[in-house]
């Protein structure tokens, strides 16, 4: 599986709300992107890739966690051939924020938005973000975290590590050596799309990430790394034999040509 072509112009947004500095809360939008693949395994039509959607929706009676309204109007967009149907969703961490979106970097269950995802899809696959807490016996049967192992999900196989680099007692951090062992563990097989919260770094564009975690992709043929943790104004480049996608922020529906 390889891109062939991710779109810069958004086909669909949807406006939410989101912790700012200083209490203040923002009024944000969520992009979606569409990118297209050489293939599919037969039977998927498109699947879809995001992270970091810490806000709430703009109904402040309901005040749900906006990964929450995501699930639904991508379901309804199905519904109404806007998109083809979608066989899975793969998130890559971080969909908390407060109730009250008072501070910058909640922390928080987000056991409802995988489980939104898991009621309306086939199957939702992912990493957990520094931000995010999951009791897994609280999360639907479609449901399947990863953290240094791969699954085969409708014949594409995914691997992905959970969490960031830091203190480990911190939420869902990883000392350096624990991060890379997992990481190492997963590109020792060959996976179709690696998920990560945590990415590489990007020298050429100045964009955050970690140096390690490019290096040792850089002695990779890993495919397709999607992750967010760290915005990226240019969210698609290649690295070594791999291709990195940034979904920070943003959601991509995957699909072919054809679709």
């Amino acid at each position: 599986m390889k891109f062939l072509a991710v779109s810069e112009a958004p086909f669909y947004e949807i406006k939410y709300r989101s912790s700012g500095r200083g209490g203040e809360v923002r009024n944000v939008v969520l992009p979606f992107y569409k990118a297209i693949v050489d293939q599919l395994p037969q039977g998927i039509s498109s699947f879809v890739l995001t992270s970091d959607l810490q806000g709430r929706e703009q109904n402040q009676k309901t005040n749900r966690l906006i990964g929450e309204l995501v699930a639904e109007e991508l379901s309804l967009l199905s519904d109404m051939g806007e998109i083809p149907s979608i066989s899975f969703v793969a998130l890559a961490g971080d969909f908390y924020d407060h109730p009250q979106l008072h501070k910058v970097g909640g922390t928080g269950d987000v056991a409802g938005v995988w489980n939104a995802f898991a009621k309306e899809f086939p199957i939702v696959v992912g990493v957990l973000g520094n931000h995010d807490i999951v009791a897994e016996s609280h999360l639907a049967s479609n449901a399947i975290v990863l953290d240094g192992n791969s699954k085969n999900c409708l014949g594409i196989r995914i691997g992905g590590v959970s969490g960031i680099i830091g203190s480990s007692d911190r939420n869902q951090r990883k000392s350096q050596p624990e991060f890379m062992r997992a990481l190492a563990k997963v590109t020792s097989v060959k996976n179709d799309l690696i998920l990560l919260h945590l990415g590489p770094e990007d020298t050429v564009n100045s964009q955050k990430g970690d140096p390690e975690i490019t290096n040792h992709l850089l002695t990779k043929d890993t495919g397709i790394v999607a992750f967010g943790h760290h915005h990226w104004r240019k969210p698609f480049i290649e690295l070594g034999k791999n291709q990195m996608l940034n979904v920070d922020k943003r959601l991509y529906l995957i699909t072919t040509a054809n679709a």
